[in-house]
Parts: structure tokens; C-alpha cells; sequence
């Protein structure tokens, strides 16, 4: 270690035990809580990183390679970093992350009031409307809204009959009506359609942020849960969701937000986010990061933090699909992990001691979780190759990593990630720990399904530290 790296490290290990906890923090403040997404970083980490990393080493460029809602993103801005890269492979996560780091002006927030004045003059014809066409599928139909046939399946054909054809704006998609109540659907596109007659496209994304919220918080969907359950039918029964007094509730927050993030001096710093994948990296120059901070998938993702579930409604009705015109409900299977590979031979390659030894006590027991386990490292590990070659010599690399279970087995990620990043050039400087707080997902589950089975979740993440040398 040089000298600077000894400082460094020094620092970090004499905080306190807790100091990276954060029980009293939230992910909501600024723009960071423009919208939900599952398992944010809670802001003061990256935001502590780079003030203690600044007291020693220059910062011209910041890279998160797996950006999520952009909360290392915003914070870069707020410590006036001048080059600021994020990528995702998730549509919705660029829009949120370009909206999050994109600040409006004065006259932009004006045309965001006039837009609220012009929406709040249709509002009640339009519910007037959607309570009509409500009443026609219940009562008129007959049909029984809480079942997956039906209104459920074939939403869009009562659509085209009730509006005499003359729908072509409104949404389709598998299931739109086992998901969303009738008078929601014409609420949400009434709203949709009004905002994408906003010429300014940063205003229009950042109405559309909002929209994608409102679909969440009226969709029928149990909205404590990042994956996708539909509400009891008894509960939808009685559910009476209205998608304008939503969307006006989170409009008016989400201004207020971006109001106070510009009170700050976030205008100095270039933002280039990307939808592409980390195992490339195409987008960002080669030798030019200084820092990287970064939260990449646990792994498994279809399973623990399912981003794809998350935010598969917001999606279709979004209409962003990837450039390829991938389905929308296989984001889970192009993320870390999304495919096992199933080649043994090949588990001492990535250079990890620990874990080829954890994968063979995984085989032991059942040989495709071994499989489906290897190819999210495997993925991890052409992500640490691509990385490298953007970094710096000197720069550092900030991982903030969970430790999953698997047939019993604990992944040691940080470890693994340490051993695998040596062949790059990577060198392992230290780590850290802190206590996940306000988890939004059950403290035990049953991996294994054997009745009385029970094994806690992650309650702690790692953070690794590395250096390109």
C-alpha cells in the first residue's frame, strides 16, 4: 500500500462500528425520492465515500455500473464531480436515473403548473367516463373483476366495444385487466396520453416518472412487496383507487423535490447514463474513472430482489421496452445470474478459491443450483474485467456486496469478488461492514420448502474495497 492508501483505510476503519448503518436515514430525500425501486442504497454511503475519499485523492470521473434509481449518481452531483457515468439494463431505472440527475429550470417547473391546471380541467369528465365504463363491465357484463378470465384476460376487447372501436391510444398487453381495475385503466390512460403531448422531453420524462409511480400505487398489486401479488379478491372487491388525485399527490411531492435538490450547486457536473450492460461497458471511455461506487444485483434475481417483476407494469405501460424489443417480463433473465452455466469444469477459471469450495458444497446437494449459482459470478466477473479496463491507475472501487444463502450455503461475495478481482489488476484493500435497516422483505424465508426449515435473510452488506494498480 502507498501511503495515501494507508490513510485512506485508516480513516474508514477508525469510524464507529455503526457509523454506516444509518438507521435514521432515508433514501427519500432530494431526488432520490422521486420513486420507489427495490433495495436503494441508502444515500449517505456513497455520499460519506466520496467526501472522505476527496480528503486524499483528486475526483474527475464516477462510474456506478449498476446505477439502479441513480442514488450514487445524484450524490456525485451533490459533491460536484465533473465526469459522472451510470449504466443499467433496466429501462425503467434509466428513465428514473435520468430524471433523478437532470435538474429543471424556472420555466420548466412553470410548464410543469400549467400542465397540473390544464390535466385538472378533464379530470372529473374523465372520471365521470371511467366510473361509466366501470359500471358497464360490472353490471351491465356481468363480469367478475377479480377473476383471471374475462375482464382479467381480455381487457382490451371490452375496451374496443365499449369506445365503438375509436381506442387506438389505449394500452395493451397481456393481463392489463387482471392487473388494473376498468375505471383505472381509463383514468391512467387519459393521463399517459396528456403528458406525451409535452414538447419538452426533460418536463415530459419527468411527468412520466411520475405516471410510472401512479401505475404502481394503482395497480392491484400489494404494494408493501416489490414483486408482483395481486391484492386478495375480497380486498379488490372494495378497492376504489382514483389514478388523478394519485397522480397530483405525487406530482406535487416530486416538485418539491427537485425544487430542493436545485437549491444546491449540482450544475457543474456532466451525467452520462446509458441503458447497456456492465458486461461491455462500451460507453465509458477506457483509463478514465477515478472512482467507482457501486450496489450490484445479490444474485438470483429473480427470486430475491426482483427487479424485473418490480418493474414490469411501468414498463408496458410505458411502452419501454430494450432496444430489441425484448419482452419487458425477461429483464430478470438478462440481469447478473439471469442464465445458470452449466460447465464444472470451468469453476477454479474465475480464480476464486472460496468459491469453487462453495459450489461443490452446493453440487453435493443439488448440481443446477450450482449452476444457476456460477453463472451470476461468472456474469460478476466479466463485469470486473470491463471495469478495470475503465479505471485509472490508482482509482478505487467501492462494492457494496450481500453475502446470499443458497442450499444452506453462504456465498461469501465479498470474498469472492476480492479473489476473482486479482486476475484484473485489482488489488483487495480492505472492507467494511454495516447493518441493512428498514429491509423491505421478510426476515426469514424457507429456501429449502421443508415445513419448520427457516434461515434469515441478508441483515448485513459488505463493503469491499479495491485499487487498480
Amino acid at each position: 500500500m502507498t501511503i495515501t492508501d494507508e490513510k485512506i483505510k485508516e480513516e474508514f476503519q477508525s469510524l464507529p462500528e455503526d457509523f454506516w448503518d444509518f438507521k435514521l436515514s432515508t433514501t427519500h430525500d432530494l431526488t432520490h425520492g422521486l420513486h420507489s425501486y427495490p433495495a436503494m442504497m441508502v444515500y449517505p454511503i456513497s455520499r460519506n465515500i466520496i467526501k472522505i475519499y476527496k480528503k486524499y485523492q483528486p475526483i474527475e470521473t464516477l462510474l456506478d455500473p449498476f446505477m439502479g434509481s441513480g442514488t450514487v449518481l445524484v450524490e456525485g452531483m451533490l459533491g460536484n464531480i465533473p465526469n459522472i457515468y451510470g449504466v443499467d439494463l433496466n429501462p425503467l431505472a434509466v428513465l428514473m436515473s435520468e430524471v433523478k440527475t437532470t435538474p429543471l429550470s424556472s420555466a420548466q417547473l412553470e410548464m410543469i403548473e400549467i400542465h397540473k391546471i390544464n390535466l385538472s380541467k378533464i379530470k372529473e369528465q374523465t372520471i365521470k367516463v371511467s366510473d361509466d365504463f366501470d359500471k358497464y363491465v360490472r353490471e351491465e357484463l356481468r363480469l367478475d373483476i377479480t377473476a383471471k378470465k374475462g375482464w382479467g384476460d381480455s381487457a382490451h376487447k371490452y375496451i374496443d366495444n365499449y369506445f365503438n372501436n375509436k381506442n387506438n391510444n389505449y394500452q395493451h398487453f397481456m393481463n392489463l385487466g387482471f392487473w388494473f381495475l376498468p375505471k383505472v385503466v381509463i383514468q391512467l390512460q387519459t393521463i399517459k396520453n396528456f403528458i406525451l403531448h409535452e414538447a419538452d422531453i426533460a418536463v415530459r420524462n419527468f411527468l412520466l416518472l411520475v405516471f410510472s409511480e401512479t401505475v404502481r400505487t394503482t395497480s392491484n398489486t400489494r404494494n408493501s412487496e416489490f414483486k408482483l401479488f395481486r391484492m386478495t379478491a375480497a380486498k379488490l372487491l372494495n378497492y376504489n383507487p382514483n389514478a388523478f388525485e394519485e397522480y397530483f399527490k405525487i406530482l406535487n411531492r416530486n416538485v418539491e423535490k427537485m425544487k430542493d435538490f436545485m437549491c444546491y450547486d449540482v450544475f457543474h457536473s456532466s451525467v452520462h447514463i446509458s441503458y447497456e450492460d456492465t458486461r461491455f461497458l462500451n460507453t465509458v471511455p477506457n483509463h478514465s474513472v477515478d472512482l467507482v461506487i457501486t450496489s450490484p444485483p445479490y444474485g438470483d434475481s429473480m427470486t430475491t430482489v426482483a427487479y424485473g417483476q418490480f418493474s414490469r407494469l411501468s414498463l408496458q405501460w410505458l411502452n419501454l421496452n430494450d432496444p430489441n424489443q425484448q419482452n419487458v417480463i425477461d429483464i430478470d433473465k438478462t440481469l447478473l445470474g439471469g442464465k445458470p452455466y452449466c460447465n464444472k469444469q470451468q469453476w477454479a477459471l474465475l480464480g476464486s478459491q472460496t468459491l469453487t469450495e462453495t459450489l461443490g458444497r452446493i453440487a453435493d446437494k443439488d448440481l443446477f443450483r450450482a449452476y444457476d449459482v456460477f453463472g451470476f459470478y461468472i456474469d460478476l466477473d466479466k463485469c470486473l474485467y470491463s471495469i478495470s479496463n475503465k479505471m485509472k491507475k490508482g482509482g478505487y472501487q467501492f462494492w457494496v456486496v450481500g453475502n446470499r444463502t443458497v442450499k444452506l450455503q453462504t456465498l461469501q461475495t465479498d470474498k469472492i469478488l476480492s479473489e476473482m478481482a486479482q486476475k484484473y489488476g485489482l488489488k483487495y484493500l480492505f472492507s467494511f461492514g454495516r447493518n441493512i435497516s428498514n429491509k423491505t422483505m421478510p426476515s426469514l424465508n424457507s429456501p429449502t420448502n421443508e415445513p419448520g426449515a427457516r434461515v434469515r435473510t441478508m441483515t448485513k452488506e459488505i463493503i469491499v474495497v479495491l485499487k487498480k494498480e
